[in-house]
């Protein structure tokens, strides 16, 4: 491993991650599907979900990349593989950059707020562009929704999410001490307390940019254990709350 936290973490198993990305993000990573394939099998992971930047993200995939999945292979070296895409909403109204008739061959998705496709407005509550973008076909998480650059209700925000059977990740890239996203200690912690007390089930998420931090929440757990989050809540620990969600 590249890192040192075992996956299995006594109180929160770590079977599956969802939100990773391969060359065809872009971000100067060279790795292919398969690269990710073997980071996954060598740390025991049951499920690789593979979910690359929609096109616009500089450097990204074109649309044709996401149409073509569905023909993609579904198991290899023991993991089974899901596609879907980390879209981005392009503005206020919730508009993202992939069509409806794309999504809807996808596994899952994300939706997502980044610079520059997104310009930060700090002035604004963008609790509303993210529930109008909830309506898109297969979006069940909701990515990285902790960075203070793009306000939210977080209450509001959440118990929406919960009453549409969307949920929250918790992303590590967010955590770690040279994260590019700002107040994500602070807004996690918030975050998880909220889910804690509504009951709205959280999905953890490595956010690699290659193989290199597959399977990667070392900076999560210690969140988790500070507010004592319920494992069951925890998506990747809880082999019927995925299959629920994403079967």
């Amino acid at each position: 491993m590249s890192f040192t936290t075992d996956l299995f973490h006594k109180n929160y198993p770590i079977y599956l991650d969802l939100h990773t990305h391969t060359i065809s993000s872009g971000h100067g990573s060279t790795d292919k599907i398969i690269d990710l394939v073997h980071s996954a099998r060598d740390r025991r992971l049951t499920i690789l979900g593979i979910s690359d930047h929609g096109p616009a993200t500089s450097g990204s995939a074109s649309p044709s990349y996401f149409r073509g999945l569905k023909y993609a292979d579904r198991h290899k070296e023991g993991v089974r593989i899901l596609y879907g895409a980390e879209l981005n909403i392009i503005d206020e109204e919730g508009n993202v950059d992939l069509e409806d008739s794309i999504l809807e061959n996808l596994d899952y998705a994300f939706i997502s707020i980044h610079p520059p496709v997104f310009t930060p407005y700090e002035h604004l509550d963008l609790t509303e562009t993210y529930i109008k973008a909830m309506n898109h076909p297969k979006v069940s998480f909701l990515g990285h929704i902790d960075d203070a650059r793009f306000p939210v209700n977080f209450e509001k925000l959440l118990m929406a999410a919960k009453d549409r059977g969307i949920y929250p990740e918790i992303n590590n890239g967010s955590l770690m001490p040279n994260a590019y996203r700002v107040g994500g200690q602070k807004n996690c912690r918030i975050l998880l307390q909220i889910c804690k007390d509504i009951r709205l089930p959280v999905l953890l998420s490595s956010d690699s940019h290659g193989k290199k931090n597959v399977g990667n929440m070392e900076y999560i757990f210690p969140l988790l254990e500070e507010i004592d989050f319920p494992e069951e809540l925890v998506i990747n620990s809880n082999q019927q709350l995925w299959e629920k969600i994403l079967f």
